[in-house]
């Protein structure tokens, strides 16, 4: 039965947090990345201080951080997308929801949680609501 789940013998599974909306999100729906300087880094599309959602850092060993919650104000909201990290050192991700015209944003966070909304979508002919990631170009 394990090899029909790829799973193999040996392997230990380690639950490093559980979520439990308050304070640290609730929902992570996509994949962690792994910064430069060795830790990861992640969203929750819910829970956090207003229930929009949340980024966060962990180590390799559980330590959550939540970095940033998100309002769904002019920041967005529900981010359903992993983040990528530029080679500026910062992560950038997306929302689905918020931001100035309740379309989605385009963000960047620093390590540390400094937050900066680039882009709020309008629904027009640049599109609303992206359920993508971003990726670094050239």
């Amino acid at each position: 039965m394990l090899s029909a789940f790829g799973a193999q013998a040996g392997v230990v599974l380690t639950i490093l947090h559980s979520f439990q909306d308050f304070p640290n999100g609730a929902y992570p729906q996509s994949g962690l990345v792994q910064g430069s300087d060795g830790n990861f880094y992640g969203t929750t599309y819910a829970g956090g201080t207003y229930n929009y959602g949340t980024v966060f850092q962990i180590s390799s060993n559980g330590a959550l951080t939540s970095l940033y919650s998100f309002t769904d104000v002019y920041d967005g909201g529900y981010p359903t997308t992993g983040l990528v990290q530029g080679s500026n050192g910062n992560f950038y991700g997306t929302t689905a929801g918020g931001g100035t015209h309740n379309r989605g944003t385009v963000f960047k966070i620093s390590t540390g949680g400094a937050y900066t909304s680039l882009y709020s979508f309008t629904g027009g002919n640049d599109g609303a609501n992206p359920f993508a990631g971003l990726v670094q170009g050239s």
